[in-house]
């Protein structure tokens, strides 16, 4: 271990080796050494220091200061990183999770299979889970590839695992070395969203094809998600459902997910990728704008609640973004244009109220189907049949499986059979012969009965006589239920 002495000479020399210096401040802190400017400016030479002494574990940074260019040198604890196997099981994890609780779950909602179906997985999969962690890990491999290039230290992607309906909450790298300079902060803060912006667009293009080829047949979810100008300009170029929204194609809504959370991270706020870039453009005055997407974020809070997390989340981790060691060195146009570009991507696919709530309430109702009024009123004759026919409503925000049950044991004991003969959703019908129908409905979806009821060859007491019984639908867990009356007059 060098004694202080020999530590400050050693730093004077690598100093010197780039900078004429002609003067030597020693503080607690750091060592200041007053330097002249080289003929070719600040960068070049600099930037050659920095490589020698970070690998050291000692931190350079250049400012100017009452006229004078001073090169700060501090001292850094020897860091410690988590392990490669770390990112190697969060994938793992991530990609599970994404798996069932991003694809099966959306193609469930989607198609109406099963949640565990192999449908369900393997095109869930297929459709959300590889194009959705395609955009993250992109976005991601191109902040670490830059990084690399201006030989920043950077960690491989984190993927964060998560519950429906996405499996993930999106994945990140960690900076282990310090940002040398404002094209590094710009180019390694805004590669990220430009390469998953990249990837989302085909993504969502293919997702909005799919779903104008093949409308949705599964549940309608209780939220809708709402489109950015982007999304809604790539919309018109395909004739889609009324049920976009509500229902998205699972490969759609993958492409939904990429662009907002490319949105999401150009905010110019705090340390997000939004806020490399900013500083990068703005210098120190980014902090005035980083307050004010914080304080945005607060105010759409009274539209979607999930703003006021993220607000305090990056006021907690904290608005002001720090320098880069080099804070002199200024962009060049071509650069500028780069920030301009990733300010018009953010406006284009920010969306201020992502998700909308639908009505809530679950319901079922009974309705005519032939336009007869209800309760049915019929006459039936002893020993014939009549058909009664009716439909049942789902006018709940999501897919229900419903049991329609029609069942009377005192007419039983007296000879009547009831029995559902058939029941059509849409123009599909099925074929039954039970006195009880299980079905699944999706919201709004209503589907139509048939009911034979045959009357006993002979009744004990004088006709005509009347006798009632009870159609019931309800959910599968009893939470909700509808009643329909049915009056039957009994003559020879």
């Amino acid at each position: 271990m060098l004694s202080p002495e020999a530590e400050i000479e050693t730093l004077r020399a690598a100093v010197a080796r780039q900078f004429s210096v002609y003067g030597v401040v020693v503080s607690p802190m750091a060592l200041t050494f007053q330097v002249g400017v080289p003929p070719g400016g600040v960068d070049a030479p600099f930037d050659a220091l920095r490589l020698e002494l970070v690998p050291k574990d000692y931190i350079p940074t250049i400012t100017q200061e009452k006229g004078e260019t001073l090169v700060h040198v501090q001292r850094r604890p020897r860091p410690r990183f988590a392990r490669t196997q770390v990112n190697l099981i969060l994938l793992l994890v991530t990609v599970l999770t994404t798996t069932f609780f991003g694809g099966a779950w959306n193609w469930m909602d989607y198609s109406g299979q099963p949640f565990l179906s192999a449908e369900s997985i393997g095109f869930g999969s297929l459709f959300f889970t590889l194009p959705l962690l395609t955009i993250l890990g992109s976005h991601e491999m191109g902040h670490y590839l830059v990084a690399k290039r201006y030989k920043v230290q950077a960690s491989l992607p984190f993927f964060l695992p998560s519950v429906p309906p996405l499996g993930t909450f999106g994945a990140f790298i960690s900076m282990r070395d310090p940002i040398p300079n404002r094209r590094a902060l710009l180019d390694i803060g805004v590669s990220g969203p430009l390469v998953g912006f990249a990837i989302a667009i085909p993504v969502t293009l293919a997702g909005l094809a799919l779903s104008a080829a093949s409308p949705a047949t599964g549940l309608t979810l209780a939220g809708e998600a709402q489109p950015s100008l982007l999304f809604r300009a790539l919309s018109l170029f395909f004739p889609l459902p009324d049920t976009l929204l509500s229902h998205p194609h699972p490969l759609a809504f993958a492409g939904w997910v990429g662009l907002f959370v490319t949105a999401i991270n150009l905010l110019p706020a705090g340390q997000l990728d939004g806020g490399h870039v900013a500083r990068a453009l703005l210098g120190s005055r980014q902090l005035y704008l980083s307050w004010s997407a914080v304080l945005i974020l607060f105010g759409l809070s009274l539209f979607y609640p999930g703003w006021f997390l993220f607000g305090f989340l990056i006021f907690i981790l904290g608005v002001r973004h720090p320098p880069p060691l080099n804070d002199l060195t200024r962009l060049d146009p071509g650069r500028k244009l780069i920030g301009i570009a990733a300010v018009a991507i953010l406006i284009v696919t920010f969306v201020p109220q992502p998700f909308v709530t639908v009505a809530s309430e679950r319901g079922l109702a009974f309705v005519a189907t032939d336009g007869t009024a209800l309760p049915i009123n019929q006459t039936i004759a002893l020993g014939t049949s009549i058909l009664l026919t009716f439909g049942v409503n789902n006018t709940g925000p999501v897919k229900e499986s419903v049991i329609v049950t029609a069942y009377d044991p005192n007419l039983n004991a007296f000879g009547f059979v009831i029995l559902f003969t058939s029941y059509q959703i849409g123009s599909v019908v099925t074929p039954v012969s039970n006195n009880s129908v299980t079905l699944s409905l999706k919201s709004t979806q209503l589907a139509a009965f048939d009911l034979r009821v045959t009357a006993p060859p002979v009744w004990p007491t004088p006709l005509p006589r009347y006798v009632a019984f009870v159609v019931v639908a309800r959910t599968i867990d009893g939470s909700v239920s509808a009643q329909l009356p049915v009056d039957l007059q009994i003559i020879p």
